[in-house]
């Protein structure tokens, strides 16, 4: 069961950095295969390993801006007096991203770092989205599985 969860906690960490590898399917894969491991756990590990590596991200383009230059300087003040209109929050978009994917959350950590949101915002709002978004995809596969998995085969 160990290996399993860190297989997963490693998957979703390289799925984090590498769009090809499908977090989503890592998660629905671990639930039909090892039923005993509850869905929290999953839920718990696959948010773990995507934010390890979407904060790295975040680090990333939160050190970015100050070495940026022409257009993309004139760009990322534009999206800066978007914020502060906004009243500087960006937390309800960095969440609904990680629970819906829209606009990706790829960009999303990108800009909230590059934005200068807080750290520990990015972390709660976005941890709790991909937290929600892995436990519904957990839920449904085990759902789907276990009806899949039970069903007569096709031709009795």
């Amino acid at each position: 069961m160990w290996e399993v969860l860190a297989g997963l906690l490693v998957g979703t960490a390289v799925s984090g950095l590498v769009p090809l590898v499908n977090a989503e399917l890592l998660v629905a894969g671990v639930v039909i295969a090892v039923p005993k491991i509850g869905i929290p756990l999953v839920a718990l590990v696959s948010t773990t390993g995507q934010m390890a590596t979407k904060t790295a991200l975040f680090g990333v383009a939160r050190w970015a801006p100050g070495r940026l230059g022409g257009k993309a300087r004139v760009a990322l003040d534009r999206a800066a007096e978007v914020v502060a209109a906004r009243g500087g929050s960006v937390g309800s978009l960095v969440f609904a991203s990680a629970v819906t994917g829209i606009p990706p959350f790829y960009g999303t950590s990108l800009a909230a770092g590059a934005l200068g949101m807080r750290l520990q915002s990015f972390l709660l709002s976005g941890g709790a989205g991909r937290l929600v978004r892995f436990a519904l995809v957990a839920w449904v596969a085990r759902y789907v599985g276990a009806e899949i998995l039970t069903a007569a085969p096709i031709g009795d």
